[in-house]
């Protein structure tokens, strides 16, 4: 599980470089979201273009994740959900709990725009 950081001005963009977020994979994702929420940022964009597919194990992992930042007091958004991704979260009733962009550039121009929480998108 490889948690790729870029830094954009106050944003954080973790990339996924990982086809699919299985149960096999939730316990290194988990332990990487911790690894880069202790550093002194406090706005974070997970980019999630290259996950074709998420298990419900996977989604748990993104919302500790969530739970995590929020703890911290820090904001995590999503960004570049394919369509599968997008329906599992959809279904899972996850949409108002997550903060869902689209695309990368939408995300860092309304996350860096924002001092506080940023708006969420459909």
């Amino acid at each position: 599980m490889n948690l790729e950081k870029k830094d954009f001005g106050s944003v954080a963009v973790l990339v996924l470089h990982a086809s699919q977020i299985t149960s096999n994979d939730a316990p290194d994702l988990k332990t990487a979201f911790l690894g880069h929420l202790v550093g002194k940022e406090t706005k974070f964009l997970i980019n999630l273009s290259e996950v074709e597919s998420v298990d419900s194990t996977g989604l748990g992992a993104l919302l500790f994740g969530l739970r995590q930042a929020k703890q911290q007091g820090k904001s995590l958004a999503f960004c570049d959900m394919k369509p599968k991704v997008r329906f599992l979260v959809k279904v899972a009733h996850l949409e108002e709990a997550m903060d869902l962009f689209d695309t990368q550039a939408e995300a860092l121009e309304r996350m860096q725009r924002k001092k506080g929480d940023h708006a969420k998108t459909s």
